[in-house]
């Protein structure tokens, strides 16, 4: 896709940039900096039950570590691999060690707009679905707009007992009722 096919998506009213995804080496350093240096927190840790991907047609269990905080209203989502398997995150890892990943939009209606984005040319790098311990269900899909924006676009539809949720300060806490997210304590050295 380029410049010029942007007219093709004009129709998707896709929501504002709601997350900023960072892949890091050490999630417990990262939180500990962003807490410390940038005044981020609190952070919630994602208790993962199950994250099922498809990466280049390939379809596997990928195991990783989640951290999630707030600037303002804006997610910041930090990802450490837990494992050496190619996916979308090991890139960054082996060229710079890990840095800004992608941005992620909060969408209802994640299959259609997805549909939608495949129409107008925006093909998909990884997708998955993230099972938590208490019962959230999250859809995510990594589009391929790395040409068009310079950074990839997640899109991410999370649902708990079924009913769509938006990623925000208070639902993080009603996660920690559920038991889908812990939260972090924060340890004052780096």
């Amino acid at each position: 896709m380029n410049i010029e096919d942007l007219e093709d998506i004009k129709g998707i009213n896709l929501p504002k940039v709601g997350q900023i995804g960072i892949v890091v080496p050490d999630i417990g350093k990262a939180v500990r900096y962003y807490s410390k240096y940038l005044n981020i927190k609190p952070w919630f840790r994602s208790k993962t039950k199950s994250n099922d991907v498809v990466f280049k047609g390939n379809s596997f269990h990928l195991d990783l570590d989640i951290a999630l905080a707030f600037s303002g209203r804006m997610e910041i989502e930090l990802i450490q691999m837990l494992t050496d398997r190619e996916c979308i995150y090991s890139d960054i890892m082996k060229k710079q060690g890990g840095g800004l990943h992608h941005i992620g939009i909060m969408a209802n209606g994640f299959d259609k707009k997805l549909e939608q984005l495949n129409t107008a040319g925006i093909g998909v790098i990884q997708s998955g679905v993230i099972k938590t311990v208490g019962g959230a269900v999250t859809k995510y899909a990594y589009m391929d707009t790395v040409s068009t924006c310079g950074i990839i676009s997640e899109i991410i539809e999370s649902k708990l007992a079924g009913i769509p949720v938006f990623h925000n300060k208070f639902m993080m806490h009603v996660a920690r009722l559920t038991g889908d997210i812990d939260l972090m304590p924060l340890q004052e050295s780096l």
